[in-house]
């Protein structure tokens, strides 16, 4: 489902950050990050192919906002996991955003990546 894809984990919770990334790899996925902060994760989109990001909304320098609206801007589909709920704003500018909540299934977590992967997003890879 995944193999090869270029994943972009952005999640502040070391463990958490962790246990995403040997899910991504053990699915024959690339591990891109994690990233902690905003800051860290607009420089790897700038650096980096990505295919798919996993986005936690909390992250260690805030909302998780500027991160989502430069991947959703380049054509990267976007993947919240998130213990918490979705922000308001980001609701009425994205409403068809896709939530895991935490903590995570793998196997629901490989899904919704896979699925997003499968959709044509507007330009594609980066």
């Amino acid at each position: 489902m995944l193999d090869g894809r270029r994943v972009l984990i952005v999640e502040d919770e070391a463990l958490v950050a962790l246990e995403l990334t040997e899910i991504v790899t053990g699915s024959n996925a690339h591990a891109v990050g994690p990233a902690r902060t905003n800051r860290e994760a607009l420089a790897l989109i700038d650096l980096e192919e990505i295919d798919v990001a996993i986005l936690d909304l909390n992250l260690a320098d805030g909302e998780a906002t500027p991160t989502a609206e430069c991947l959703i801007g380049k054509g990267v589909p976007v993947l919240i996991c998130t213990g918490g709920v979705l922000p308001r704003a980001m609701r009425l500018m994205w409403p068809d955003l896709p939530i895991l909540r935490k903590p995570l299934n793998p196997d629901r977590l490989v899904e919704a990546l896979g699925a997003l992967c499968a959709e044509p997003v507007g330009g594609g890879r980066m």
